[in-house]
């Protein structure tokens, strides 16, 4: 078969696993740019084909009579930083000082969908900020932050203001607590994406962030509600967002909002951030992953939970797409391709 008549998932994990031999699940998930459902067609598509087998989370190439030898891989991707550009050593003493200021964090609500980044990984989006102009003397403004980047930003003492906008009680006390013990320009407040931006808010930011939910109506909302915001050209916005859970179409989808918006995108990292939470199999009462009941807890045992780094710019005064109240309910959360994120179990 000539990988002419393979799709570009089944090509990449045709190649690592040539590269690699058997790998776990989510080893290969990373190894490929499909979303988990794409992931998921691949493998049975080439278990149609009689070209890989799939057992106790582990997949296995399987032998093809007469088939030339692999090509060698090039193999040339920075083992410092991951092929990120950005890395820090963990006894560099602003991680050690983030770290210090995070202990006692909330832990992760899976009916929120929450999970966080690592300290090291908010501590290097801090500095992917400063690099870009987006954190000395600026106005920042969080639109959700369970990882508690805003945190990082703050102990570099470099902005002006923080505000972290959060539905979790948890997240705007423990931001609002730090801020007044430490003298840091950090609050909180509460805040449902689904409530439009309060007034005093609109137009006050240089730049906001987001980690939104990753259905198209979701990040629709996090990007007007940052959106409304910002003051005007030249404000930027910075957002996390996986192909874990995106397909090309809904990053097509992202960044024609971004354009409408009035927004130029001025930078993608990919796999920037990895959130710790999903390495081992999530077991939370009441809650299952799709991605795991389809292919098996076994093969989870991986960082392959990353998202891209985004930056885009203002190039106008930004314009919401959304800019009043809405009524939404689990489409919120929950389209076709979030097969990471938690669904409620029906009881019997």
């Amino acid at each position: 078969m000539s990988s002419i008549d393979l799709t570009r998932p089944e090509r990449q994990i045709l190649a690592a696993l040539a590269q690699h031999g058997p790998l776990p699940w989510g080893r290969l998930l990373d190894a490929q740019d499909g979303c988990i459902a794409e992931f998921v067609g691949a493998l049975q598509a080439l278990r149609d084909k009689d070209r890989v087998t799939v057992g106790q989370g582990v997949v296995t190439l399987r032998p093809q009579a007469g088939a030339p030898t692999p090509p060698t891989a090039l193999d040339c991707l920075c083992k410092a930083c991951d092929g990120r550009g950005y890395t820090v050593a963990s006894e560099d003493p602003a991680l050690q000082r983030l770290e210090e200021a995070l202990r006692g964090r909330p832990a992760p609500n899976f009916a929120f969908d929450q999970g966080a980044i690592s300290a090291a990984d908010s501590l290097l989006r801090a500095a992917s900020m400063q690099d870009r102009g987006d954190l000395a003397g600026q106005s920042v403004l969080f639109v959700g932050d369970f990882d508690l980047t805003s945190v990082a930003l703050v102990l570099t003492r470099q902005p002006e203001r923080v505000v972290v906008l959060d539905i979790d009680p948890r997240v705007t006390d423990f931001v609002n607590t730090l801020g007044a013990r430490s003298g840091l320009p950090l609050s909180g407040r509460g805040f449902d994406v689904r409530q439009a931006l309060p007034d005093d808010l609109r137009r006050q930011f240089d730049a906001f962030v987001c980690d939104p939910v990753e259905t198209v109506p979701g990040i629709r909302l996090y990007l007007s509600r940052g959106a409304a915001a910002l003051r005007g050209e030249g404000s930027a916005v910075w957002l996390g967002l996986t192909t874990i859970e995106a397909s090309r179409r809904k990053w097509h989808a992202v960044q024609s909002m971004l354009i409408e918006m009035g927004f130029a995108i001025t930078d993608v990292r990919r796999k920037f951030s990895g959130y710790p939470d999903h390495d081992e199999v999530l077991d939370e009462p009441g809650l299952a992953w799709p991605v795991l009941s389809e292919l098996g807890p076994e093969g989870a045992a991986h960082r392959w939970y990353t998202a891209a780094w985004l930056r885009a710019e203002a190039v106008r005064l930004p314009e919401p797409l959304v800019d009043g109240d809405v009524e939404m309910g689990e489409e919120l959360y929950i389209d076709d391709e979030a097969w990471a994120t938690p669904r409620a179990v029906e009881k019997a």
